[in-house]
């Protein structure tokens, strides 16, 4: 039987459940998570019901993938946030190096640390399947959300306050949606063909599709955000309108809402074929489809997951 149609007809509860052990086992085994703790909030997390929404005609091989890639995604964000760690941008830069050296390398290497050796495993898993140009591609989206990530770090270090435009700039880079939705073209089976990523509109999709992705993220992780005294789209919204943090909530909203319809209007237009040549419409609009799904995914998971209860927040555990 085909795996997507037996996964269909499974009770959700249970493919989630089979899908989060199987997060659980990867997780261990390559190291990213270790005790009770770790592996009660990477549970709470629910991403193999996320993964099952980005990809949901996928195969279970495939929709394990995904919830892994969001694992690695998720976890080395937390490394940076839930700790000193994020402050520090030459340690951050450094972490960043050696991941990136695991994306560019030409032979096997071993790697012994968690974070290395789980992007090893996603990598020779994704990569072969893929072609060069999407590799570069892959490749150039997680450098940018490195070099984001280090300038972070060096605000955070300095106590910098960005201004509402600059945190926008750097919100799209550090979000990882950019990279989650190059690996959503190889689960989803679903690669944009030859050089279109380059058109105007597609990158105007894409783009448009990390900005819900971070803005969302901002409003479900407002308040634990708030306890580590680091800055999101609310608090720099309150700060630039001298608002209340209602008032800033409200805006935010509004303006992921904005976006949202962007993205909506972009998808319509290249799924009708404006400016798409003949030959690439069909598989266009099957990329149009799937980065969809990822959007929609997201907005689903980041208002059920339990990623940012106040149980998790180092004075809670």
């Amino acid at each position: 039987m085909n795996d997507s149609i037996a996964r269909r007809q499974l009770p959700g509860g249970l493919w989630e459940a089979r899908t989060g052990e199987q997060i659980l086992d990867w997780a261990r085994e390559v190291g990213l998570i270790s005790g009770l703790c770790e592996e009660e909030r990477l549970t709470a997390m629910r991403l193999g019901a996320f993964a099952a929404l980005i990809v949901p005609q996928a195969a279970a091989v495939d929709t394990e993938l995904t919830a892994q890639w969001a694992a690695f995604v998720c976890l080395v964000d937390d490394q940076l946030d839930r700790s000193e760690f994020g402050t520090r941008p030459d340690e951050v830069g450094a972490m960043f190096g050696r991941l990136l050296g695991v994306l560019t390398e030409d032979g096997p290497v071993r790697h012994e640390t968690g974070v290395e050796a789980a992007l090893a495993d996603l990598w020779r898993r994704t990569a072969p399947r893929m072609s060069a140009a999407w590799r570069a591609r892959f490749v150039a989206d997680y450098r940018d959300f490195a070099q984001a990530t280090r300038r972070e770090a060096e605000a955070r270090r300095d106590h910098v306050r960005l201004s509402l435009d600059d945190y926008l700039v750097q919100r799209r880079s550090t979000i990882t949606a950019l990279p989650m939705a190059d690996i959503v073209e190889c689960t989803a089976d679903a690669s944009w063909p030859g050089l279109l990523p380059r058109e105007t509109r597609v990158r105007a999709l894409r783009l448009a599709a990390a900005d819900v992705a971070g803005w969302t993220n901002d409003l479900a992780s407002a308040a634990t955000d708030l306890h580590r005294g680091q800055d999101n789209l609310l608090s720099v919204l309150a700060r630039e309108h001298r608002c209340s943090a209602d008032q800033a909530r409200k805006q935010a909203v509004s303006m992921r809402d904005n976006r949202l319809r962007d993205f909506h209007l972009l998808a319509t237009e290249l799924a009708e074929g404006v400016d798409v040549p003949p030959g690439e419409r069909e598989q266009v609009r099957r990329c149009v489809a799937a980065l969809g799904c990822f959007v929609e995914a997201t907005l689903h998971w980041l208002h059920g997951t339990g990623r940012f209860e106040t149980r998790w927040l180092p004075d809670s555990t």
